[in-house]
């Protein structure tokens, strides 16, 4: 079988808690898994051990124009959401990135096309093609009921405007939900547990859950407080501010924080190094496979590969969402008891610390997380996620 698996050149959509490792085992047994993105990942993506053809562009807009300072409050939000979905869905950008695929498609020949939600122009190159689209880090939930009440997806327009400029007729999206959405398959590396505010999902979504990474040594300096992750990712952690807060808090809780800025906004490190806040330890990347098997905490933005990461090693967690998908994980962990989903303006020095110290030493928030891992744990991971693609063909 031959497998052309596409994402957005950002660290942090190769993961979606098991996308890569997916590509990987595939790979192992013996199928021929062809990975495209930008550059700036070919050296995770090799590191796997899975072969790599770098692209140019893959649709993502990673420069967009600073917000005009004169716009009102209001006008400002709306322009945030604005650039939520043009950062994915700007039509130019996306059709140059379907056209940069069909080249590699023409010499790969793919049987199946494999893409993550906000790589746009995988859905487009698999109907184009007329191939069975895989569509990693989402599940697949039914068509929403008429109701003339409910204001429109945002992204909708947008969406349809890429699929006439594309001559598709998009039978791979969800436009309702304004992402991509595949009647053959959806890998989802959660638990049907998780989605309890789902009332349904489609029967070709398959659960696969997640393994824990086995305990590593981790080079830190030895200290009897419980270690505590902070980070916003890689997208949203220009917010110094929110380092400096999480990181007196865990202090003030008996933690020892671990700060983890991110490769793309060198000036936030460079200052918390400058004036760092305490004896925190600061990096700008740290592999999740060493990390979080010595996590007693984790503060974050929701990310998916950040929130799945906690849940499969059930280590309880703060999340202070910054946009998009982070809201619903939020409500998802304090729904789960396995932490707090808290909104960024609470996210203060008077609550931060009471909030921390509870999910560090309320045995409760252990528990929880301890009794959502095993489930996830029992789902078989990227290994059953590799039976779920063979069965495609």
């Amino acid at each position: 079988m031959r497998v052309l698996a596409f994402s957005i050149d950002l660290p942090g959509h190769l993961d979606w808690g098991g996308y890569l490792k997916t590509a990987r085992e595939l790979t192992r047994r013996g199928h021929d898994v062809m990975w495209v993105s930008g550059p700036m990942v070919k050296a995770q993506v090799r590191a796997a051990g899975v072969a790599f053809t770098p692209t140019s562009i893959t649709g993502w807009r990673h420069a967009l124009p600073p917000i005009r300072p004169d716009l009102s409050p209001q006008q400002r939000e709306m322009e945030r959401m604005r650039r939520a979905i043009i950062v994915w869905l700007d039509a130019a950008s996306v059709l140059a990135a379907v056209q940069a695929l069909e080249e590699v498609a023409d010499a790969f020949r793919p049987d199946v096309i494999m893409t993550e939600p906000f790589a746009a122009a995988g859905a487009i190159l698999a109907e184009r093609r007329g191939l069975p689209l895989v569509v990693v880090g989402r599940p697949a939930q039914p068509p929403k009921a008429p109701n003339p009440r409910r204001l429109p997806n945002p992204a909708i327009p947008f969406i349809e405007r890429l699929l006439e400029q594309a001559g598709m007729e998009g039978r791979y999206w969800d436009l309702d939900r304004g992402h991509p959405r595949s009647p053959h398959l959806h890998l989802d590396f959660f638990c049907r547990e998780w989605y309890a505010d789902l009332k349904a999902v489609e029967p070709q979504t398959h659960f696969c859950g997640g393994a824990p990474a086995p305990p590593q040594s981790l080079a830190l300096p030895p200290d009897a407080r419980p270690l505590l992750l902070v980070t916003l990712g890689s997208t949203f952690a220009n917010d110094e501010n929110f380092f400096r807060i999480a990181a007196e808090s865990a202090l003030l809780s008996v933690a020892r924080p671990l700060l983890v800025t991110g490769q793309r906004t060198p000036h936030i490190l460079a200052s918390l190094r400058q004036a760092p806040p305490g004896p925190a330890i600061i990096r700008d990347w740290i592999s999740y496979d060493k990390l979080f098997p010595c996590l007693a905490g984790a503060v974050h933005h929701g990310g998916v590969a950040t929130t799945h990461a906690a849940l499969v090693h059930g280590v309880p967690q703060v999340v202070v969402p910054h946009a998009g998908d982070q809201y619903p994980q939020a409500a998802r962990v304090t729904q789960a008891g396995v932490g707090y989903g808290i909104r960024p303006r609470d996210f203060t020095i008077e609550n931060a610390p009471l909030i921390l110290a509870d999910i560090l030493w309320d045995p409760e928030f252990q528990e929880n997380a301890r009794r959502l891992a095993a489930i996830m744990q029992g789902l078989g991971g990227p290994a059953a996620a590799a039976n779920a693609v063979e069965m495609l063909l």
